[in-house]
C-alpha cells in the first residue's frame, strides 16, 4: 500500500510539472519591437527623382531668362543720336564720310546749325555753328516725321544703302531727302515730313 501510494503521488507531481510546462511553453514572447517606418523618415525614390527634375527644370529657367537676343543698332541711326545728344538739338541733315563708317550730322539748335562729326566707334564731336537756314527751319517747324523716322521709311520702300539725308523745300511743300545706292546708282526717296508718305525717285 504504501509502495502504491508513493508511486501515486509522483505520477501526480510529474502531471503537475508536465501541465507546468506546457503553459509555459504556449505563452507568447511579447510583442516584438516594431521596426515599421514612419512616412517621411526616409526620402522615397520617387520623391528624390521629382526634386532633381524640379531643380533641373527651375536652372534651365534662370538660364533661360537671362539670355536674350540682341540686335544690332543701324550705324546712321546711332550717329544721329550721338549727335543730337552732343549738340543738344535735332538732326535734319546727314552724311555717309566717304563710306568709311563715319557721319556728319547737322544738328539745329534753335535759330543755330551745330555741325557734328560722329566717329566710327561713336564718339561725337561738335564743330562749327552757323545761322540755320530758314527752309530747315520751315521744314524742322512742319515736320512731324522726325529724320530717323524718314530713314526708316526710305529704306523699307528701297533696298540698298544708306548714303545721306537732308530736308528739301518744293512748292512750299517740306520733305526728307534719302539717298540710297542701289548696286551703284543713287536713287533719292522723299518723305512728307508731315504725313510720312514715301515717294520713289529713280535717275534716268
Amino acid at each position: 500500500m504504501k509502495t502504491t501510494r508513493s508511486a501515486l503521488i509522483a505520477l501526480t507531481t510529474a502531471a503537475l510539472l508536465g501541465l507546468s510546462a506546457c503553459g509555459n511553453a504556449d505563452d507568447p514572447a511579447g510583442p516584438a519591437e516594431s521596426r515599421t517606418q514612419r512616412p517621411g523618415d526616409t526620402p522615397s525614390a520617387s520623391s528624390s527623382v521629382a526634386s532633381s527634375t524640379s531643380s533641373t527644370s527651375g536652372s534651365a529657367s534662370r538660364t533661360s531668362s537671362t539670355s536674350s537676343a540682341t540686335t544690332p543698332t543701324d550705324p546712321v541711326l546711332a550717329a544721329i543720336a550721338a549727335a543730337e545728344k552732343e549738340a543738344g538739338g535735332t538732326a535734319y541733315e546727314v552724311d555717309d564720310q566717304d563710306g568709311d563708317g563715319t557721319w556728319a550730322v547737322d544738328v539745329a539748335k534753335g535759330a543755330t546749325s551745330i555741325e557734328v562729326d560722329v566717329a566710327k566707334g561713336g564718339a561725337a564731336s561738335a564743330g562749327e555753328e552757323g545761322d540755320l537756314d530758314s527752309d530747315d527751319r520751315a521744314g524742322l517747324k512742319a515736320a512731324t516725321v522726325d529724320l530717323p523716322e524718314a530713314i526708316e521709311t526710305a529704306l523699307k520702300e528701297v533696298d540698298g544703302t544708306f548714303d545721306g539725308a537732308e530736308l528739301e523745300e518744293e512748292g512750299g511743300k517740306h520733305s526728307w531727302k534719302i539717298s540710297i545706292d542701289v548696286s551703284g546708282d543713287d536713287t533719292d526717296v522723299l518723305v512728307d515730313v508731315r504725313t510720312g508718305k514715301a515717294t520713289v525717285e529713280r535717275d534716268g
